[in-house]
């Protein structure tokens, strides 16, 4: 069945919501600045940067059945969190729902029921139930399936000065003692709940499409890599 969207964990048929119409696959757009040059044809495209998107607005339009908790459903369909749509299982995209639902509206005027319920998606759609991955060999490769670079969550186990690179990604480490975790989305670096900012030096790795060289210098006895592969 088509008829589900899932948000934070519950899908939106526990709640006697069911989907009429799922918003289409949608790519995101760049985020680009158009100049016009005197004397030029056209524009000139200006990228902010590579891979750089805008936010989507995706947004099913739904059926509430009747003898259903409105406080309940109006408690689960708010904040932020992570959105599933059945047209696209085996991943999620991050979101908040942007859109104050009228159900009084909906109760008392509308004898269908209908309502759309607006999810302000980040660009990117990532894939759901990932292994870490364990590398125990310096120039071992890992790839990345999906269309875009994901940002990876890289715990390096050893001692030391330790020299990592990832793809093109050259991270220096600095008087490691036991491990350093790399959280590239955070751009963070710590050990347990304590900040190891400091003992990093260089750009946070990042995995490109394709495959991925994983090696090292140093005093390492193994990497872990929660990889966060994810699609436009």
């Amino acid at each position: 069945m088509n008829d589900w969207f899932e948000w934070n964990g519950f899908k939106c048929t526990e709640y006697g919501i069911r989907v009429l119409e799922q918003p289409p696959i949608t790519i995101p757009s760049e985020r680009a600045t158009f100049v016009d040059v005197p004397g030029r044809s056209g524009s000139l495209t200006l990228l902010e940067g590579d891979g750089v998107y805008d936010d989507m607005i995706l947004a099913p339009t739904c059926y509430l059945e009747g003898g259903r908790s409105i406080q309940q459903i109006a408690k689960w369909l708010q904040g932020d969190g992570k959105v599933t749509f059945a047209n696209r299982p085996g991943g999620f995209y991050y979101a908040r729902i942007v859109n104050q639902i009228p159900f009084e509206t909906i109760l008392r005027g509308n004898p269908e029921k209908m309502f759309t319920v607006n999810f302000r998606c980040k660009p990117f759609w990532h894939y759901e139930e990932l292994s870490p991955i364990t590398v125990t060999r310096s120039g071992e490769f890992i790839t990345n399936p999906g269309s875009v670079s994901s940002e990876p969550v890289i715990t390096v186990y050893g001692s030391g000065n330790i020299t990592l690179m990832v793809g093109m990604t050259i991270t220096e480490l600095e008087n490691i003692s036991d491990s350093i975790t790399l959280d590239t989305t955070l751009v963070e670096a710590y050990q347990g709940v304590y900040s190891m900012n400091s003992h990093v030096s260089g750009d946070f790795p990042v995995l490109l499409p394709g495959p991925n060289a994983i090696s090292w210098s140093g005093n390492v006895s193994k990497i872990l890599i929660q990889p966060n592969w994810r699609d436009l």
